[in-house]
């Protein structure tokens, strides 16, 4: 079975050559040749290529408003390109490098690294104060970088934890459904005693699990519940923060429910949740599409677990433009239309959540459960990962010292040499 370290080291490698690459060659470049930038009698016309790292569903979601916007601009040609998340950063970097780099393409918290090297339009001229307005807070933080914009949100994701609905009633255990009643992390921590299963030895039934793997998604939330940060305010220092009580505190009981009480695990086998071999899953608000085809698995879904306070991370993809487009109008003139005028019918093709306040209120099946929660959550608890054009070396560095708690190393030494690493890396940002 692949161990945490394994797996961790893999996706480690994945990420530091699209980091490395970026920071080598990552320079302003210019599109492909194309006719934008000229009006015909049919209206505007030009080429533009957009890029995102989707799937079967997300790419034809995506093709259907594509088709959508040119359906009555005939002069306007769309090259559209989908590629595995494990590849896009790397093929984005080797295509601004090469000079042959989208116009229109999905950026996530790398927004500030890409738009530290020049290669994101700046949008704070198209984006309009009644749109800011109209989008919940935690989803603009990963497209801003020193205090202006390159890049607008798409959707957004929240986490929760499904949980085994007969293991549930079995155990007598109520699943809460608000925010406010969300377990503390005593509580978390006493239904996973109760509900870990082993026989000779060996765990049968893990109490709790992640989709994600041990990381900043996953437990930077433990930090934010128990007040704290992993990097100072500007994102420059993290001794004292990462290294603070109030993370070692949080590190430090992630780390015990693998260590000490021996309920969790981070490396499940496939679909662990729905056929039994894990009672309590932190997953992303999406996770309720691919548990469809278990259509006779029972599940329920409480709020993501609370101490000082409640705090659930946030995030997704957002739409950003090459600094370097012919047609710079044009070009925004369809991410408006890609994350604005269709946001809603993106959401409901995607599964992902919308960001925008007024979506949220026009549609009756985000007045249901789960769909209230992950809202409430997304406005009320929403944090971010930080948006520092380090957050490749930052997700790296706070990884390995994750994995190495859950692993058995001391959580406060852990920390103090993830912090060092860190102070010496985003000193030069």
């Amino acid at each position: 079975m692949t161990t945490a370290r394994q797996a961790f080291k893999r996706r480690t490698l994945i990420k530091a050559a699209a980091a490395s690459a970026v920071l080598a060659a990552c320079g302003p470049s210019g599109t492909s040749e194309s006719t934008a930038g000229k009006t015909v009698a049919g209206g505007p016309a030009g080429e533009l290529r957009v890029w995102i790292s989707g799937s079967p569903e997300l790419d034809a979601a995506t093709q259907k408003i594509l088709n959508e916007y040119t359906a009555d601009k005939p002069n306007v040609r769309i090259t559209f390109e989908s590629f595995p998340f494990a590849q896009y950063f790397q093929k984005i970097t080797t295509a601004f490098a090469g000079g042959t780099p989208p116009d229109v393409f999905w950026i996530d918290i790398r927004t500030a690294e890409f738009a530290k090297r020049g290669v994101l339009l700046p949008l704070d001229k198209y984006v309009t104060k009644a749109y800011l307005d109209d989008v919940y807070p935690a989803a603009l933080k990963e497209g801003e970088w020193q205090g202006a914009r390159f890049s607008v949100p798409l959707h957004e994701l929240t986490n929760g934890l499904f949980v085994n609905k007969k293991l549930f009633a079995e155990k007598g255990i109520s699943v809460p459904h608000d925010v406010k009643d969300a377990w503390t992390w005593d509580q978390l921590r006493n239904h996973a005693l109760n509900l870990v299963e082993r026989s000779g030895g060996a765990t049968t039934r893990w109490a709790f699990g992640s989709q994600r793997a041990p990381g900043d998604w996953t437990v930077l939330p433990y930090i934010g519940a128990n007040d704290g940060t992993p990097l100072s305010p500007d994102l420059k220092k993290a001794s004292g923060y990462l290294n603070a009580p109030a993370s070692v505190e949080a590190i430090a009981f992630y780390g015990a429910l693998h260590t000490k009480d021996k309920v969790a695990s981070a490396n499940l086998p496939p679909d662990a949740f729905p056929t039994g071999k894990v009672a309590i899953f932190d997953a992303v608000s999406t996770y309720v599409v691919p548990l469809k085809k278990f259509s006779s698995f029972e599940y329920d879904i409480a709020p993501a677990p609370k101490q000082k306070k409640q705090a659930v991370m946030t995030g997704g993809w957002n739409v950003g433009i090459n600094s370097k487009v012919k047609d710079p109008a044009l070009a925004w003139d369809l991410v408006d239309y890609m994350t604005r005028v269709k946001h809603g019918q993106w959401a409901m093709a995607s599964g992902y959540l919308p960001c925008r306040r007024s979506v949220v209120a026009a549609e009756p099946m985000y007045r249901q459960y789960p769909w209230t929660l992950f809202i409430e959550e997304l406005d009320k608890s929403g944090i971010h990962r930080p948006a520092t054009p380090e957050y490749s070396f930052f997700s790296d560095t706070f990884g390995a010292a994750v994995v190495d708690v859950i692993s058995g190393a001391d959580v406060q030494q852990a920390l103090d040499k993830a912090a060092v690493a860190l102070d010496q890396r985003l000193a030069k940002t």
